[in-house]
């Protein structure tokens, strides 16, 4: 089964590709959002390009488990996407608390470049997600 991350953003969103028999992931290169529906047309063709039947949505929670703010943002994106998409592939919501946080201290060793390291960051924390999920798909 082939899953697509995404790490929602208001300026970028980083997606990553996985495949769940054979547990691997790698991240693909983010993208500046330009609004709801091109980015929609976006992730449909990451759908056809790559033969996606899961979507993970990383769901931004405080650390208390609480909505944040983009939490609400990120529902109504989902939304409009699952009006879209075919009905065969599942959305579902992974919790993102400090995937970027570790994302972020995964490039610090590989990039020292701030600026270089912002660019991808998106990508890296989708990366995070996905591997997570898959590591716990494996071991319930």
């Amino acid at each position: 089964m082939k899953i697509l991350a995404v790490d929602f953003g208001m300026k970028r969103m980083g997606f990553a590709i996985g495949n769940a028999v054979i547990r691997t992931a790698v991240p693909i290169d983010p993208i500046v959002r330009k609004g709801d529906v091109p980015d929609i047309q976006y992730i449909e063709h990451l759908i056809d390009e790559y033969d996606i039947s899961k979507i993970l949505i990383g769901c931004p929670l405080n650390m208390d488990g609480t909505k944040s703010g983009i939490t609400l943002d990120v529902e109504a994106f989902t939304e409009k996407l699952k009006e879209k998409i075919p009905g065969n592939i599942v959305v579902e919501f992974v919790d993102e608390r400090l995937s970027s946080f570790e994302a972020e201290e995964m490039l610090k060793s590989h990039q020292q470049d701030y600026k270089k390291r912002k660019k991808i960051l998106d990508s890296i924390s989708a990366l995070v997600l996905l591997s997570s999920y898959i590591d716990q798909s494996q071991n319930p």
